[in-house]
């Protein structure tokens, strides 16, 4: 493979190489000026235009070297995505063509071949370009690149259009142009033109051999292999028998593309899928597309707990106690970083949904609550732990027909209501009139003093508070919603704190009110007063000067320098963060406009995917 400073070490030599009248063709409509060139989607936010100035271009270079590109949670990938394919003014200084490079090398690591094949091609033309040996020497030029990525991406005609360009040099070529005659259907073509290969010492034999495949004379036709657009194209188009171990680890974007073929066998596309959906190039639908076209298939084993997982929820004849025990174990194996646990998460949320809160769930309760607010389902996470309210029971039926009133009015006042009765027996020698009316003033039933015990109105009761782990639950539904009401926040907080005096646990609750406040959910009073007092003593930060030089980029309006410095403090887990920094941090991602990537960070600072409070 190739490694990162070839990629970048090449991709400049390109640029650098291009005559002077190639760099500033159109500059006055700057249509071309690659760093104006936005690779995002119409309706997804970019950082600032100016969001490399501010800084020197020796700095801003040194943090891209070093910036990583693996293993970024969903807030990171977030960042560094946008950093890569937002359009901006181009840096100040003698370094903006190094940083150029460093841009396109950074998109194609991140997995984004849309944004790294057009930002290879923005590089210039490559007359001149003796920048190295493709794949085996590892140090491509940047037109090899673009015309690589085109071939994932299914551009076929636009990468062989990529031959006509003057001046071509390096191993790639020779071997592209035997690839576009295969693909054009002139395998003899294809033949003859890696025989012309070898003569100028180009040596493949994997592609020979894939070429002799696509012809039909091959007896023995070499397995498939994904590390390049080479392979994957002739993989593909000569029908190679394709095992999960061909899936590249490392090349995200080959294996969204492995993903989003129906023809990929099934064992394969899972996989694929699940590299893909870490990485954030596939959404929740393509990905639930690639496991339901695998369940769906004969023969299909499942080989991992994902895989179990989603076979149990598939299956009818399986208990919900069954069910959720395979679910349960494919969250708990993604719980190694946040990106897998949000992926398996998304994919298990229908799962999840349709099992009931009951004796077979509910020692996974808190699992899959933190499991749906992964997948950004708030309301089911909520579900999780809050006990069902108990059915109201059922007024008492009475027995006895209601009596029409004509019919009353017919049959006349019953005896004890007559009138001429009540006369009579007033004027009996028995009268004792006295004594009722005296008794009628002692009726003890009027009087509310004398109530029996028995018969006094029992008081309301109070309800029990909710378990920490439910009002935790509870406050990150809060974090995770910018629009979240006031009532909704104050009962959060009055229940967080509640459980939290009960249970020991102010400093867990004391960073969840600091990290509502840094992402822009203000805590009631009561919580501020609760933060004050709670806030743990000893989360200190070990070297404050790193996330105050991210708050002072912030404050100079360098996001490009931001970023850079955010995805090195955090480094996976913005939950080993002290308060100071992580509320530093937040606050200048705010500052320059990514306030929905600051609040997912807060989201992952309470370290929700890998345990419980």
């Amino acid at each position: 493979m190739w490694s990162r400073r070839h990629l970048a070490g090449a991709a400049l030599a390109t640029l650098l190489s291009c005559p002077a009248y190639a760099q500033i063709e159109d500059s006055w409509l700057e249509q071309v000026d690659p760093w104006g060139i936005s690779y995002l989607e119409e309706d997804e936010p970019a950082l600032r235009t100016r969001m490399w100035r501010g800084a020197r271009g020796e700095d801003l270079l040194a943090l891209m070297q070093d910036a990583r590109t693996k293993g970024l949670s969903p807030a990171e990938q977030m960042l560094m995505r946008r950093l890569a394919l937002s359009a901006g003014q181009a840096p100040e200084g003698e370094d903006s063509d190094a940083l150029l490079a460093e841009r396109a090398r950074i998109a194609f690591e991140l997995g984004e071949a849309a944004a790294a094949a057009g930002q290879f091609a923005e590089l210039g033309s490559p007359d001149a370009a003796a920048a190295g040996q493709f794949a085996e020497l590892g140090s491509p030029d940047a037109a090899a690149m673009a015309a690589d990525l085109n071939l994932v991406l299914g551009n076929e005609a636009t990468a062989c259009d990529a031959l006509t360009t003057p001046g071509l040099e390096g191993n790639y070529w020779p071997k592209l142009r035997a690839v576009c005659a295969a693909l054009a259907g002139n395998t003899s073509g294809a033949e003859l033109a890696m025989e012309m290969a070898q003569a100028q010492g180009v040596e493949d034999s994997w592609l020979s051999a894939a070429i002799f495949a696509m012809s039909g004379v091959a007896p023995k036709p070499p397995k498939a292999k994904f590390d390049n657009g080479i392979g994957f194209v002739m993989s593909n188009r000569a029908f190679l028998e394709v095992t999960p171990d061909a899936v590249p680890e490392d090349r995200a974007d080959i294996a969204a593309a492995m993903a989003r073929r129906k023809l990929t066998p099934p064992d394969v596309r899972v996989k694929a899928a699940q590299i893909a959906a870490e990485a954030g190039l596939i959404d929740r639908e393509e990905f639930r597309i690639a496991y339901n076209s695998a369940l769906a298939a004969d023969g299909f084993n499942p080989r991992t707990l994902l895989s179990e997982a989603k076979f149990a929820d598939a299956d009818g004849a399986r208990s919900d106690a069954e069910t959720a025990e395979a679910i349960a174990a494919a969250l708990e194996e993604a719980q190694a970083n946040p990106a897998r646990f949000a992926a398996t998460a998304s994919l298990l949320r229908d799962g999840m949904a349709r099992l009931p809160l009951g004796p077979d769930t509910e020692d996974k309760a808190l699992l899959f609550a933190r499991a749906n607010i992964a997948a950004g389902e708030l309301e089911e996470a909520l579900r999780w732990v809050i006990p069902p309210e108990p059915e109201p029971e059922p007024e008492p039926i009475s027995l006895a027909p209601a009596m029409p009133t004509a019919l009353l009015e017919d049959i006349g006042p019953a005896p004890e209501d007559d009138p001429v009765l009540d006369a009579a027996d007033s004027a009996g020698p028995d009268d004792d009139s006295g004594l009722a009316e005296a008794g009628s003033e002692q009726d003890p039933g009027t009087d509310e003093d004398t109530l029996s015990p028995d018969l006094e109105p029992e008081p309301e009761p109070v309800p029990d508070p909710p378990s920490f782990n439910a009002a935790w639950i509870g406050a990150l539904v809060v974090l995770s919603d910018p629009d979240a009401s006031k009532s909704a926040i104050r009962k959060a907080a009055d229940d967080l704190i509640a459980a939290a005096e009960m249970e020991g646990k102010t400093k867990a609750a004391a960073r969840i009110f600091a990290l509502w406040t840094a992402a822009g959910t203000a805590p009631p009073s009561e919580a501020r007063t609760f933060l004050s007092l709670e806030s743990p003593v000893s989360d200190a930060s070990s070297a404050p000067g790193d996330a105050i030089a991210v708050w002072a980029a912030a404050r100079s309006g360098t996001a490009a320098e931001v970023v850079l410095r955010t995805v090195s403090l955090t480094n996976g887990d913005a939950s080993e963060l002290g308060l100071a920094d992580i509320t530093l941090i937040l606050a200048a991602l705010q500052d320059v406009g990514a306030d929905d990537a600051a609040r997912l960070l807060a989201l992952e600072a309470t370290g929700y995917w890998k345990e419980e409070p």
